[in-house]
């Protein structure tokens, strides 16, 4: 049984009406011809309205004719008996032969409309009792398009036997013993329809294997795709709490070289300070015999003045005259700080290769694989480990499968970037594996 197509299916994205000639694009869609052509004729490099991909390929000659192209675009024959089919159905739903009733059946092969009553004439004819008549309400455009008989390109009443490859025409048998009697390549409908049925069986196969590999690529590639933002955030995560402790240090190397500043400050000022006390005791001493030998010579009594001179003259010599004190030098930290951050610079530079070696970058490379018959492939750069990787392409014969120490293949020879990788893997394989230097 044919599959239904959609309704919206038969018609033009552009024109929005049921397709007429049917226009199969480089991309794969669909348009009217007469859309097509005026969508070109309305734009200098016209693309499909539907994916953009271009109509035509530029090959240098701007004079083209937009019919010309669009007729060396292939038509959807199968669509347009499709469309024609549905027309059919839904045209005029009276009874071809009473038409003055409503028809509720259709024959498939003649395609004539009937009201029940002629219906069962039609079934007792000797010349359509055969056909195959159908509730119009139950039937499909696609059963009907399936089941119409092909009729000849010159006598459009005539049922088509053959096919005549020569000029492309199906054509009944007197045509076929008359007309193109003397064409080289005819070949029963029948025949041929089963050659097609074979050409269309296999490429529907190659088209589903391509397909399956095609989306078994974009799942490699979403998977890696994937596999990148997981690395990325592991990765941000892992600069994040690096710098943190980076911060840290830089934070507690500030506190350090502060407080080596500080003490070294507050000890020097100390020792300024007890020394400037110890000063001030002598000052004292100084200033209050001062006082006593100022008044001695101004009050000069006789007899005390002599006492005065001697006891006077025994305390001051007894006294710590000397305005000299072997005050703490300071210590510049300068060179203690510098030692210091010299070995906080060191540490962070250990910290900074660390996130080197954690987060592991290989970029691996195939720069080219070779296969027999000179058939090369050149593939991209990816960060992730080979064993992480999945197969790398489908597009060779054999697949290829990155591993732990490289990667191997029959017949094949491989060089990577930065990741040393020397022997063969599989068991049986011919393939070698380059070590970069």
């Amino acid at each position: 049984m044919a599959a239904v197509i959609p309704a919206h299916e038969r018609e033009c994205a552009v024109c929005t009406n049921d397709f007429t000639t049917p226009k199969i694009l480089p991309c794969g869609h669909l348009l009217c011809r007469q859309c097509v052509i005026s969508w070109m004729d309305s734009k200098s490099d016209a693309g499909c309205p539907l994916c953009t991909c271009p109509i035509v390929e530029h090959q240098g000659n701007s004079s083209q004719i937009a019919a010309d192209v669009v007729d060396a675009l292939p038509t959807d024959s199968v669509l347009e008996a499709i469309v024609e089919s549905a027309s059919i159905l839904v045209k005029d739903g009276m009874c071809t032969v009473c038409e003055d009733l409503k028809a509720e059946y259709i024959c498939i092969q003649c395609l004539e409309k009937m009201c029940p009553s002629c219906r069962k004439i039609h079934k007792k004819m000797v010349a359509t009792r055969s056909h195959d008549v159908e509730s119009v309400s139950t039937v499909t455009p696609e059963r009907l398009a399936a089941s119409r008989p092909a009729l000849c390109a010159d006598h459009v009443t005539e049922k088509a036997d053959f096919f005549c490859v020569d000029h492309n025409l199906v054509i009944c048998t007197p045509c076929f013993s008359n007309k193109h009697r003397e064409c080289l390549d005819v070949k029963s409908l029948d025949e041929k329809m089963k050659s097609a049925e074979d050409a269309l069986g296999l490429l529907r196969e190659k088209l589903l294997k391509a397909e399956d590999n095609l989306k078994q690529a974009l799942h490699n590639l979403n998977v890696r795709v994937q596999t990148a933002d997981v690395t990325e955030q592991q990765n941000m995560a892992l600069v994040d709490k690096t710098c943190d402790r980076l911060q840290s240090m830089v934070d507690e190397c500030r506190k350090q070289v502060k407080k080596l500043i500080s003490d070294s400050v507050s000890n020097f000022k100390k020792s300024l300070c007890d020394f400037k006390s110890e000063l001030d005791k002598r000052l004292g001493k100084v200033t209050s015999h001062k006082h006593l030998v100022t008044r001695a010579t101004t009050v000069r009594p006789r007899l005390a003045l002599i006492h005065a001179a001697k006891t006077l003259t025994d305390r001051v010599n007894s006294l710590d005259l000397s305005d000299d004190l072997e005050a703490e030098p300071w210590v510049n930290p300068s060179l203690e700080i510098t030692i210091y951050c010299d070995d906080v610079v060191k540490e962070i530079g250990d910290e900074l290769m660390s996130i080197n070696r954690e987060i592991v970058v290989v970029e691996v490379r195939i720069d080219e694989i070779k296969k027999p018959a000179e058939k090369s492939l050149m593939l991209g750069v990816t960060s992730v480990l080979p064993i992480q990787l999945p197969v790398l392409s489908l597009h060779l014969k054999d697949y290829i499968f990155l591993r732990e120490d490289g990667v191997c293949d029959k017949d094949t020879v491989v060089s990577f970037h930065s990741y040393s990788c020397e022997r063969i893997l599989s068991v049986g394989a011919t393939g070698r594996v380059k070590k970069e230097k």
